[in-house]
């Protein structure tokens, strides 16, 4: 449903700068002289109204509709007659304009259309920026993004600027007669850059990490909360949730009646018990319901599993070859799910996810521990787009599985990732399950001389509560297969899905996964790939 504005409101609140002779006159003149010197770090885009005349909106093929919302009262032109002013324009002609400046729209295969900024790219149609600059001495300002959502999330924000928010200069990347913001909303469910009345947004402004939102939702007015996985995307009445285990549920406040379909994501229909009349594929679930509902995982006693880690190549972009025949091998291979553990591109480059997620083609669920390698700079965002949040855990037969993030601190956990991880430790004993734990560094390096383990610190008191609660181990991040006990404590190392090798094969330095198997206990079997 289209929100409405009553006249009154528009009156106060719309872009159009002809409200008063005096406002347009003093907005056409800063426009035409607008001297960046004159102002501080993000003030051009703080106060744009005062700067730009909005009587005329230069407008792409298409985007006409967000023009006429955001300035009812204004003049609208094609983009080809823009030479100064206001733009609103597509990512494909906001690139011919911004060539060479510090922000701009650009073409990447899989992801279409990223934001750039200062070396930093941003994926996704949510993704927006304002950017003020001067060229040959015509004052612009344009609002553009990665598509329709993101170019509205700008809109939406100057909107909100001309009402009285407040922009963190810190955020704004200033460069003499340029300055630009980059944005993300989360929340325009229907993809369309207008706020209906029927969602809620919620707008940030970024400097390089995203926000995210990661269990809650407005969607067509229901307000809905996830556990057991995490919201990867809504379009208009459907929820995609990508599951972090095998109990999934949704709750809804206060519901009013809708249908929504949820379309539950990386799990095993085989391993759960689900709701009638619910829909399944290979690893897919899909709901439609008014109301709450929960997916558990069914009682097993002995199952198997499959974990591999450190599939990046040694540089570049492409996948190595040992990635594609280890994927097809596990695909045969019998298994609950897979383990990842980190390490999935090199450097965390945009075009190295591309590489790898073309090719992220399995058929049991994946859950994954973040790996140092991709875990940084812009590779995060896609990261937490794709895969979600790093710390989390769920159980399946008599085992407790917990995934944490050890990478991203220095090889330690922070003090608030250690008392979750107790607590974590504490309901799995409750429960009378066995903990397994996933990350991506060993507490140990098993080779002579190996330095690839954790903070020394952290890596004794890892192993302390591993065996206070017996609990079982798998790491990456080592190039090799090893399995051993230190100090009374099994674990497993498997970093050879596809990465240059640490050693000789006789030493463990073969490309592999493992099976293994959880039954009354645990047995591991790696399987070699050629």
């Amino acid at each position: 449903m289209r929100k409405i504005l009553p006249i009154l409101f528009i009156g106060l609140l719309v872009f159009a700068a002809g409200c008063t002779q005096t406002s347009t006159t003093t907005s056409t003149t800063a426009q035409e002289g607008l001297d960046f010197s004159s102002y501080n770090r993000g003030e051009i885009i703080q106060k744009w109204w005062e700067m730009f005349s909005a009587e005329t909106v230069y407008v792409s093929k298409g985007y006409e509709e967000l023009a006429k919302y955001y300035f009812p009262n204004a003049q609208i032109k094609t983009k080809e007659e823009f030479e100064s002013g206001i733009a609103i324009l597509a990512p494909e002609d906001a690139r011919e304009l911004l060539r060479g400046k510090p922000i701009l729209t650009t073409p990447r295969e899989y992801f279409g259309y990223v934001l750039y900024k200062s070396g930093i790219k941003f994926v996704g149609e949510e993704m927006g920026t304002i950017i003020a600059y001067k060229e040959n001495g015509n004052a612009r300002l344009i609002f553009t993004g990665n598509g329709k959502s993101g170019i509205g999330a700008a809109l939406e924000l100057a909107k909100e600027l001309k009402e009285g928010r407040t922009l963190n200069p810190s955020l704004v990347l200033r460069r003499e007669d340029f300055e630009g913001i980059v944005l993300k909303v989360i929340g325009d469910n229907d993809w369309d850059g207008i706020k209906d009345e029927d969602e809620y947004w919620v707008l940030k402004e970024i400097y390089v990490d995203e926000p995210f939102i990661y269990n809650w939702r407005v969607v067509k007015g229901e307000n809905i909360t996830v556990s057991g996985g995490f919201i990867r995307l809504v379009n208009g009445s459907k929820v995609y949730i990508r599951a972090l285990g095998f109990n999934v549920s949704v709750k809804v406040k206060d519901p009013k009646g809708v249908q929504i379909t949820y379309v539950i994501e990386n799990i095993n229909p085989q391993f759960v018990e689900y709701p009638n009349g619910a829909k399944v594929g290979e690893t897919w679930i899909e709901v439609t319901t008014s109301e709450d509902f929960s997916i558990a995982p069914r009682e097993v006693k002995d199952f198997n599993f499959l974990a591999f880690g450190d599939n990046r190549p040694g540089s570049g972009t492409k996948q190595p070859e040992a990635f594609f025949k280890i994927r097809d091998l596990m695909n045969k291979d019998k298994g609950a799910f897979i383990i990842n553990t980190g390490d999935l591109v090199y450097s965390g480059k945009v075009e190295e996810w591309a590489e790898l997620l073309k090719e992220w083609k399995f058929n049991k669920p994946v859950f994954v521990a973040p790996g140092n390698h991709e875990y940084r700079g812009e590779g995060k965002n896609v990261y937490h787009k794709f895969f979600g949040p790093t710390d989390y855990s769920f159980t399946l037969g008599g085992y407790y599985f917990i995934f944490a993030n050890n990478i991203e601190n220095n090889y330690k956990l922070t003090s608030a990732q250690w008392t979750w991880f107790e607590e974590e430790l504490k309901k799995a004993k409750a429960l009378g399950k066995r903990p397994v734990i996933v990350m991506h560094t060993p507490p140990i390096d098993p080779r002579p001389e190996g330095d690839h383990a954790m903070n020394p610190t952290d890596a004794k008191k890892l192993l302390e509560l591993m065996k206070e609660y017996n609990a079982f181990g798998v790491f990456g991040h080592i190039h090799i297969y090893w399995y051993g006990e230190k100090d009374g404590v099994e674990i497993v190392i498997t970093g050879g899905g596809g990465a240059p090798l640490y050693a000789k094969p006789e030493e463990g330095g073969f490309y592999h996964y493992v099976r293994i198997n959880a039954g009354d206990t645990i047995t591991v079997e790696p399987v070699k790939v050629e």
